[in-house]
């Protein structure tokens, strides 16, 4: 495959991506939270696995430690 040929199949494919994307139902909102997302994730997916925890502990109680520790490899 020699450069015109790549360049083509690159213009291709980000045309393709385009059409997708627009596509896609409120499209700026979906490309802002992803490139926020993309740059800043702990912001939140700490504070959501904290949430999860609680609200796991809290249904499950003491069940809950032993099944972290059994996938995490502690005492069984």
């Amino acid at each position: 495959m020699n450069e015109k040929e790549f360049l083509a199949r690159l213009e291709k494919r980000a045309e393709e991506q385009e059409k997708i994307m627009h596509g896609i139902p409120f499209p700026h909102a979906f490309t802002a939270v992803s490139l926020w997302l993309g740059t800043h994730p702990w912001r939140i997916l700490i504070p959501f696995a904290f949430l999860i925890t609680i609200i796991l502990q809290t249904l499950f109680g003491h069940h809950y430690d032993d099944l972290v520790l059994r996938v995490l490899g502690g005492p069984r």
